[in-house]
């Protein structure tokens, strides 16, 4: 697939189709500020072993609470937005876009001296609505401008503020039978371009951002089941493919949504870090939460079930010299997806306790564990100093 169009073209045809991204420099989100984490917190534990702990921000929250606001800058290095950089919050109609919720992330982890992660450049979910017609009635060439444009668009905008990109997102098939020898998940953009698309969304958001380092963010990866160690093994089929063709992934993203009664195989999961590792990319933990339903109604006995899952899995994952950052899917239980997912109510009717802190913002034992587990793991700075240079 052809990806020859140089900068000057691309944003010659992005500025004709109103998407190309309005001329902003670093400096207009605000001066870079002192590390505002606390010492004793997650970050704090993090950093001692060139860790960077973090979570999934939404916009709306972050604008309207203090309290919300106060437990980010105290307890995390490193921010993403929930769905404020996705296509279909950015791009919302064909030429307007609305960069509003993701502007203000960007403006706290700057002001607070915080990393930045990208979410996500290209999913199956999270598209505007005039997306898959548009891509439905459009030939090859008409497809990858398209996607050209959106990915200048967006990671242009933030070009050098962005630690790492995930690039894609969910691309391998789900649950059920894998129809495809390449094992990848039926999309618009698998439709309209075929299977290089993968290939090719990398080297286009290698152009609009040179400093970031580009990912492929995955889900199912955890837990012992053969399906699961067949999706594994696809996985680094494909990486090993992409590194041998070129393509300038240099890190991987396993999304690690848990559930608490799910068996985990650490043997079984070490291998597989340690695979992704000898391939020469940095691991990161990009969406950490644990699904608590099969576990006792008692908060106590459930906050405990949950702060152990969280460390049989961080023990295993923080051994690992490539893996760089984890990063929660939310920070407080109030903020949690799960308890909007058919799949994932708790049949008592309780609401779900995922994560760090409880829905007053109260620390629980899950972040008590992500503390200990940081202070236990082995000091691997100088191999994670080496691999965040490596973009």
């Amino acid at each position: 697939m052809s990806i020859s169009l140089n900068r000057r073209s691309l944003l010659t045809g992005a500025a004709a189709s109103g998407l190309a991204a309005p001329a902003v420099a670093a400096a207009d989100f605000g001066p870079v500020g002192r590390p505002s984490w606390a010492a004793d917190g997650p970050q704090g534990a993090a950093a001692r072993k060139g860790l960077a702990f973090g979570a999934a921000v939404p916009s709306n929250l972050l604008n309207r609470s203090p309290d919300f606001r106060t437990i980010l800058a105290r307890d995390c290095g490193l921010l993403l937005g929930n769905n404020e950089m996705k296509m279909a919050v950015v791009l919302p109609e064909p030429g307007r876009t609305d960069f509003a919720p993701a502007d203000s992330v960007v403006r706290f982890a700057r002001a607070h001296g915080q990393h930045l992660r990208g979410h996500a450049l290209v999913w199956h979910e999270a598209l505007p609505a005039w997306v898959a017609p548009r891509l439905a009635g459009a030939d090859a060439r008409q497809a990858e401008d398209l996607l050209r444009r959106w990915i200048d668009t967006v990671a242009g905008r933030y070009r050098g503020m962005i630690e790492s990109w995930d690039v894609v997102n969910e691309i391998l098939a789900g649950y059920g039978p894998v129809r495809r020898p390449d094992g990848l998940r039926e999309t618009p953009w698998l439709a309209a371009l075929g299977p290089g698309y993968v290939d090719l969304a990398f080297h286009l958001a290698r152009e609009a951002d040179p400093r970031a380092a580009l990912a492929w963010n995955e889900d199912s990866l955890e837990h012992d089941f053969d399906w699961v160690e067949a999706r594994r093994s696809r996985a680094l089929k494909r990486l090993e493919g992409m590194r041998a063709r070129g393509v300038p992934i240099r890190r991987f993203g396993i999304q690690a949504h848990l559930v608490g009664d799910h068996p985990f195989d650490a043997t079984k999961f070490r291998r597989f870090l340690r695979e992704l590792g000898q391939l020469g990319l940095g691991i990161e933990i990009t969406e950490l939460d644990i699904d608590d339903k099969a576990f006792p109604a008692d908060i106590a006995a459930r906050d405990r079930a949950v702060a152990d899952v969280v460390r049989r899995i961080l023990d295993v994952a923080l051994d690992e010299p490539a893996l760089l950052n984890v990063v929660t899917w939310g920070l407080f239980d109030g903020d949690t997806w799960l308890n909007d997912h058919p799949d994932h109510r708790r049949r008592d009717g309780l609401r779900q306790r995922p994560l760090p802190l409880d829905e007053g913002m109260r620390p629980k034992p899950f972040r008590d564990a992500l503390i200990a587990a940081f202070r236990a793991a082995p000091d691997h700075s100088a191999a994670r100093a080496r691999l965040r240079n490596t973009t």
